[in-house]
């Protein structure tokens, strides 16, 4: 049987992000996943459609508690993320305050790869908690069905 492969992909401004993406890769390693986790410079996003899962971040950029969004070189980057057409992917992001509208505009920013979001993780200070394991473990489960 064929190990299966994820891949974590993040921006992060100040380290925080891509310390939330390397602990999802890390925990998705215990669960038997091969799992890298890079930055979206690294990343070949036509490379993206390979994997079984894919977990894509960003951290949270807006006005302190309004207008949360992706930083323009991650919304660019999710522009040419190929189709991922009836895959089940995640989302995370890092934040000061609130999320807001973070997770609805990355969303519209992947509409375009027909991807089903099925996992949304989010943290103030880049470490998984339980309740993100416990996602985690679902989504890995939900693979193998």
């Amino acid at each position: 049987m064929t190990a299966r492969r994820a891949s974590v992909v993040y921006r992060s401004r100040t380290g925080t992000t891509e310390r939330y993406g390397r602990a999802i890769a890390d925990y998705l390693r215990t669960l038997g996943l091969e799992a890298d986790a890079r930055s979206i410079a690294e990343c070949d996003p036509a490379s993206l459609p390979a994997t079984d899962l894919v977990l894509l971040g960003c951290w949270t950029n807006g006005w302190f508690v309004v207008h949360q969004h992706p930083d323009v070189p991650w919304v660019a980057f999710a522009r040419d993320v190929p189709s991922l057409a009836g895959r089940r992917i995640g989302l995370f992001t890092t934040y000061r305050l609130v999320t807001g509208s973070m997770f609805a505009r990355m969303r519209e920013a992947l509409a375009h790869t027909g991807a089903t979001v099925a996992v949304e993780f989010q943290s103030r200070d880049g470490r998984l908690s339980e309740r993100d394991r416990a996602a985690l473990d679902r989504l890995v489960g939900d693979l193998a069905d």
